[in-house]
């Protein structure tokens, strides 16, 4: 038992970081990026349209000739596109993540800025007008 006090495994990276790593790796890659963006713009349409009676009265133009599957296949499922209030909702209601949602030159009510979900808001996103972006909680200050 002695060999696990010399420091011996002191050089190789621990569990925690190697996972980390593997992760940042494997979701630095564009194919990979993408491949899941397009998952959850899939996630997002069926989500619309399985609950249209909650959507179709925010989405403004449907009728007839344009119902709300046609404005998902148009507007929800072609990647690169961007990603509106009303997408946003339905993905973090189909993901039950609770989400919140500050803007850069704020306006909007609180109800705007926050969509609920089971447990505490864990997800904090910036929306600077036509893009999204995580923002991270602050590392504790190695003086703590």
């Amino acid at each position: 038992m002695g060999w696990k006090r010399q420091g011996r495994w002191n050089s190789i990276a621990s569990a925690n970081s190697y996972r980390k790593e593997k992760l940042l790796e494997f979701f630095s890659t564009y194919d990979t990026t993408e491949d899941i963006l397009v998952f959850l713009r899939l996630v997002v349409a069926i989500q619309i349209c399985s609950h249209a009676d909650e959507y179709e009265q925010l989405i403004t133009g449907l009728n007839e000739n344009y119902s709300l599957k046609d404005w998902c296949f148009r507007r929800v499922t072609p990647a690169r596109t961007f990603t509106d209030h009303i997408m946003m909702t339905a993905l973090v209601r189909a993901l039950e993540v609770p989400l919140k949602l500050e803007r850069l030159n704020g306006g909007g009510s609180a109800e705007d800025n926050i969509y609920t979900g089971p447990g505490v808001v864990s997800v904090t996103l910036l929306y600077t007008g036509n893009h999204y972006d995580i923002i991270y909680p602050r590392a504790p200050s190695a003086e703590n």
